[in-house]
């Protein structure tokens, strides 16, 4: 479609394309913009919308969570489509239930609780300290603001606290474990025998007209697969911060101007008894716990016993340190008021209560001097520089790259680039570059591979984009049939003396349950006697274990099966007898192992059939007109 519109957007047509996408922007386009982000509704929960833009962003976190944990071998189009879309939008509509009934059960959490969380959270910290303008930055690239992502961290936490109130009540009968033990340490006497497949390659004749056959139908196999080698641009912010010139004078300046990001903020440490009460029987236990302070009982032990915070009650109200700005305003201005170690507040009113705060220590904002800190300053003063110049000469390199489809010459030239060549590689990837699935899309794209333009802007990372053009392209080619007919042969001889394995286990597999000995029938030592194993034994193939396991118990006579392994033998398995273990000798470690697995097994179950009444019962839904792939 791309360059439908470059050949053709010249003179009249250009201005007739102009006006078709005028009308549009004018009637919805500058909307949005006055009324903020889609208030399209794509699902209501007993009432409660889902918008389009919230599914977007929870679409969106998820991809940015998989790409962070998968790394260069995440796959953009494997987390794409109608498959993944609703099942985000299933997890939405759960989240809301669940939040319902959490509101319904009276479970909540305080700010106070809130601010530990996110101040533990490593990715808030410098040098293990809470930092404030990170915490803004972290959202903000996450697209969060902190209201909205307080607001979620809360309802996670309320949902993790049913979920783990359900989990909880879970029951394990020593039953079940007792059943799950004599399972896992059930013994089997197993013999078996082995017809193998290289023993049968002396009766087998290919034909040559067999080989042309197979080289036929798997013409795929023995093909070269097309090939592409791409000329490309390359942007990377570490190359520009590399070349970013500074001298002393602005470097000092952005020390000044940023003093606190290497002095940190005063931090100060607090605890707290919350109390939730109205306001006279707020002020009748205050009274009570002032009278107790006064005659010199600890306020730790106080707040075990009398604070609603049952998160911080149990280490005596300790809130840990905080800076200015974290806590409930009136909380913050109440604890940044005390003048000494050990003062207590006078009682403070928020939306959670009334709170009793005491001043337990204070961490002075450290100076440093510029001397001691030059690198650290040079390093984010390039990197500010840096960003600013990335992102300019990424928008210099996207317009100039389509406004000259045909070269990357203007936009090599007018960046200062290099402009470089990969080696070849498939669709399936290469080295280099070509380790990135959104480059090898790229590549292989309708414009760059069949009308030799520029590709759009590649982003392979944050601060890593690129743009591609083809350089050359080698068709996919079959190989000759000579070359790969002996291949061929040895593959196809293979198979028939399988078969002939097979067919021979087969005709004695009816033997044995005739009653023959199978001693009469396998020769060369080919059959094993028999043998007592565990599930985990490792004097036995993996596959004859797991099938012999897998047969039914014996009765009066022993069981006969048969299968073909990977190698192509024929396996007869004999099992004779079954011997359940005993729980009562089990491990100590293995009956725990197995009631913890239990137990999850158990809790999932409850937790997820709670959840599913939760749906049973609501009203849901879901807007599929609504839900269409380009609007994502």
């Amino acid at each position: 479609m791309l360059h439908i519109i470059r050949d053709r957007a010249q003179g009249w047509v250009a201005w007739f394309i102009v006006g078709l996408i005028s009308i549009p922007f004018a009637l919805w386009g500058v909307n949005s913009y006055m009324t903020g982000p889609s208030d399209v509704v794509v699902a209501k929960v007993n009432g409660d919308s889902i918008t389009q833009n919230e599914l977007q962003q929870a679409i969106s976190r998820y991809r940015e969570q998989m790409r962070s944990m998968l790394g260069a071998d995440f796959d953009p189009a494997v987390f794409e489509g109608t498959n993944v879309r609703n099942s985000i939008l299933d997890s939405l509509i759960e989240q809301r239930l669940i939040r319902e009934a959490t509101r319904s059960l009276g479970l909540t959490i305080d700010d106070a609780a809130i601010a530990r969380v996110i101040r533990s959270n490593p990715a808030f910290q410098r040098d293990g300290v809470f930092d404030a303008e990170l915490y803004s930055m972290m959202l903000l690239r996450a697209g969060f603001s902190p209201a909205g992502y307080e607001a979620q961290l809360r309802s996670e936490i309320l949902t993790e606290q049913l979920s783990q109130s359900i989990q909880n009540s879970t029951i394990v009968t020593e039953q079940e474990i007792n059943h799950l033990l004599a399972l896992d340490t059930q013994t089997r006497e197993i013999a078996f025998g082995v017809l193998r497949a290289q023993d049968y390659l002396d009766e087998v004749e290919v034909a040559h007209d067999d080989i042309r056959t197979y080289y036929q139908v798997n013409q795929s196999i023995y093909s070269v697969p097309e090939q592409i080698a791409v000329e490309y641009l390359e942007l990377d912010v570490s190359v520009v911060m590399a070349d970013i010139e500074v001298d002393e004078a602005q470097l000092r300046g952005y020390f000044l101007d940023n003093t606190n990001q290497f002095t940190g903020p005063e931090q100060r440490r607090a605890s707290h008894i919350l109390i939730e009460s109205t306001p006279a029987e707020a002020q009748a236990i205050v009274d009570e716990i002032m009278a107790k302070l006064d005659v010199g009982e600890n306020f730790a032990t106080l707040a075990q016993n009398y604070s609603a915070d049952l998160l911080s009650a149990v280490d005596g109200g300790d809130l840990g340190f905080f800076q200015s700005g974290i806590m409930d305003p009136e909380f913050d201005e109440a604890v940044f008021a005390l003048t000494n170690i050990g003062d207590i507040s006078e009682p403070v009113t928020t939306e959670y209560g009334t709170h009793l705060i005491k001043l337990t220590d204070i961490e002075r904002a450290e100076q440093v001097d510029f001397e001691d800190v030059r690198a650290e300053v040079e390093t984010m003063f390039r990197r500010q520089q840096a960003d600013l110049r990335f992102f300019e000469m990424a928008e210099t390199m996207a317009n100039l790259t389509y406004e000259h489809p045909e070269s990357l010459d203007t936009a090599a030239n007018a960046l200062g680039l290099e402009i470089k060549t990969s080696e070849l590689f498939t669709r399936n990837g290469g080295s280099g570059i070509a380790e990135h699935a959104a480059v090898i899309q790229a590549a292989f794209s309708d414009d760059v591979i069949n009308h030799n333009l520029n590709s759009t802007i590649i982003e392979v990372s944050d601060d890593h984009y690129l743009v591609v053009r083809k350089d050359r392209l080698v068709p996919a080619a079959a190989l000759p049939l000579e070359s790969v007919a002996p291949a061929i042969e040895e593959q196809l001889r293979f198979e028939q003396a399988s078969d002939k394995a097979r067919d021979h286990g087969l005709l004695k597999l009816s033997q044995l349950q005739d009653g023959v000995e199978p001693e009469s029938l396998f020769i060369d030592n080919n059959w094993q006697q028999s043998q007592i194993y565990t599930r985990d034994d490792t004097d036995i193939s993996v596959q004859i274990l797991n099938r012999a396991f897998a047969m039914p118990r014996v009765a009066d006579t022993p069981r006969f099966s048969g299968f073909t392994a990977n190698n192509g033998n024929f396996i007869v398995i004999k099992l004779t007898n079954v011997i359940d273990g005993d729980p009562s000798t089990a491990p100590e470690d293995l009956a725990d192992g197995m009631l913890a697995h239990l137990h999850r097994l158990n809790a999932n179950a409850e937790v997820q059939a709670f959840t599913d009444s939760l749906k049973a019962s609501a009203k849901i839904r879901i807007y599929n007109q609504r839900l269409v792939e380009e609007q994502f």
